[in-house]
């Protein structure tokens, strides 16, 4: 099969940009956390990478933003639970620690398996994603463990999603455009919409830069035509008057 050159450019320069960001954004989150507020610092820088856009959409994506939503209800109430044991507390907000960071790793790993054009992409992929999934599955079992009857349980995600419910008919594909029928499973989450509205803002965005680019092309174009339309006025304004004045000194030489 024949892959454009500028496919492969940009494959490989989004490649470099996500393994850049993950060297430099990601640490090991058991060594960071001394206090629960450095833990909730750092989870906030966390959830900013979860929830921001990338250079797709996918259900998966929103998943992980339902279950960060989920997860951060039942760690605010286990801190509240065991507030008077700082040493539990201080456990548990390590452990929510290492789940934002697993989330964050699952999306990295979605996101590179979509550029990555090699042979070995979805095993490449699954090798990343293993580790941070059983630690998503296991801080989820000792938070629900921990909560009992008052574990908020997370949102099914999009394989669950897909065997539960009914498929999107045509009319509802047509609708959304290809490529975002999956939007017919997740009505029920308010990420989905948050996703389309910043997607939307920023295709808006986009959209308006191109228009003013545009706009100040044609400005520049115009003034450039504007100057060279008085540069050749005035050239030949001087070659009339030179002619003129040439054709004077002819008649004024004949006469003498």
């Amino acid at each position: 099969m024949y892959i454009p050159t500028w496919l492969i450019i940009i494959a490989i320069i989004a490649f470099w940009f996500y393994s850049s960001r993950k060297k430099t954004g990601n640490t090991n989150a058991s060594e960071i956390p001394s206090s629960v507020e450095n833990a909730e610092k750092y989870v906030s820088l966390l959830k900013k990478q979860i929830f921001e856009l990338e250079h797709f959409d996918s259900p998966h994506f929103v998943d992980y933003q339902n279950a960060f939503d989920a997860m951060e209800i039942n760690y605010l109430r286990l801190k509240q639970r065991f507030s008077n044991e700082p040493d539990k507390v201080l456990g548990i907000a390590r452990d929510w620690c290492k789940y934002a960071e697993a989330l964050n790793e699952l999306k990295f790993a979605r996101t590179i398996l979509d550029v990555d054009m090699s042979d070995e992409a979805f095993d490449n992929f699954e090798e990343s994603s293993k580790e941070p999934s059983i630690i998503k599955d296991e801080v989820e079992k000792k938070f629900k463990s921990l909560l009992g009857t008052d574990w908020l349980e997370l949102p099914p995600d999009y394989f669950k999603r897909m065997k539960t419910m009914k498929e999107p008919d045509k009319e509802y594909r047509q609708k959304v455009g290809i490529g975002n029928d999956w939007w017919a499973y997740y009505q029920d989450s308010p990420n989905l919409f948050k996703l389309i509205e910043k997607r939307e803002k920023v295709n808006k965005e986009w959209k308006e830069k191109q228009e003013k680019e545009k706009q100040e092309k044609e400005k520049q174009e115009k003034e450039k035509a504007k100057a060279l339309g008085k540069t050749e006025n005035s050239i030949r304004s001087k070659f009339w008057k030179w002619l003129i004045q040439d054709s004077k000194d002819k008649n004024n030489s004949s006469k003498n």
